[in-house]
C-alpha cells in the first residue's frame, strides 16, 4: 500500500483565482503596486511571505500584506476554488485500495478543511496535514511534512511515501528526509522544477501510472 502526501494549491485545486482576486485587493488597499500576471501565476503554493519577500518588500510591509491578505482570503476568498480533474475519481479508489492519503500544504489547517470539505473530498483523507493558522510556527513544506510524519507515526516509513506537488518547495521540503517527490505539470511549476524531481506528471493519467508503479 502507498502512502501519498498531497499538495493542494496547483496540484489538488485550482485555487489561483481566489487568490489572485485578493491579493489584487489587498494591494488596493494598501495603495502598493500591482504584481505583474507572471508573479501572481507563481503565488499559489509557496509560503505567501516568503513570496512578498521575494518581491522585494521588507518584514513590516510583508507582514501588513498577509494580514491585509488573509482577512480577504479566509473570509470568502477560498471559496473561488476547484478540482482539478482526475481527483474525484482517483482519491476514492486510491482509498479503497488501502493506500494512505494526507495533505502535506502550506496552506492553513482549517481553510484547507473547508476548501476540501466543499469539494466534497475531505472525507478520503486520513489526515489534513497543513501550516498552522495565524500565530504558529509550522509554515515552511518542510516542517508541515514533518508534522504529518509525527501525527501519522510514520517516521522510518519514508521509504514508502510519495509526495505528490506541483513546485520546487515540494521537492525541498521532502527531499532531505528520504521522500520521493513526483510534481505535475498542470500547476504552477516550471520546467526546471520538474527536472529537480524524482517523477513528473504532465497529466493525471501519467500521475496514476506513478501511483501504480510505487505500489507495486
Amino acid at each position: 500500500m502507498a502512502i501519498l502526501f498531497i499538495d493542494v494549491d496547483g496540484t489538488l485545486v485550482n485555487s489561483y483565482p481566489g487568490i489572485a482576486a485578493c491579493i489584487r485587493a489587498t494591494m488596493d488597499e494598501l495603495g502598493l503596486p500591482q504584481p505583474s500576471d507572471a508573479q501572481l501565476h507563481r503565488l499559489p503554493g509557496p509560503p505567501l511571505r516568503d513570496t512578498l519577500a521575494a518581491w522585494g518588500y521588507a518584514s513590516d510591509a510583508v507582514e501588513r500584506i498577509y494580514a491585509a491578505f488573509h482577512q480577504v482570503y479566509d473570509t470568502s476568498g477560498w471559496k473561488w476554488t476547484t478540482l482539478h480533474e482526475g481527483w474525484a475519481d482517483a482519491l476514492p479508489r486510491w482509498k479503497a485500495a488501502g493506500h494512505t492519503l494526507c495533505t502535506a500544504t502550506s496552506k492553513g489547517d482549517t481553510v484547507t478543511t473547508l476548501i476540501l470539505d466543499q469539494l466534497g473530498v475531505l472525507e478520503h483523507f486520513d489526515f489534513i496535514g497543513g501550516a498552522d493558522d495565524e500565530g504558529g510556527t509550522r509554515k515552511r513544506k518542510r516542517e508541515v511534512i514533518e508534522w504529518v510524519l509525527d501525527s501519522m507515526d510514520l517516521r522510518g516509513h519514508e521509504s514508502k511515501i510519495l509526495m505528490i506537488g506541483d513546485r520546487s518547495h515540494d521537492t525541498e521540503g521532502a527531499r532531505p528526509l528520504g521522500i520521493a517527490t513526483a510534481l505535475v505539470g498542470w500547476g504552477h511549476g516550471s520546467q526546471p522544477e520538474f527536472d529537480d524531481a524524482d517523477f513528473f506528471a504532465p497529466d493525471f493519467p501519467a500521475l496514476e501510472a506513478i501511483v501504480a508503479g510505487w505500489t507495486s
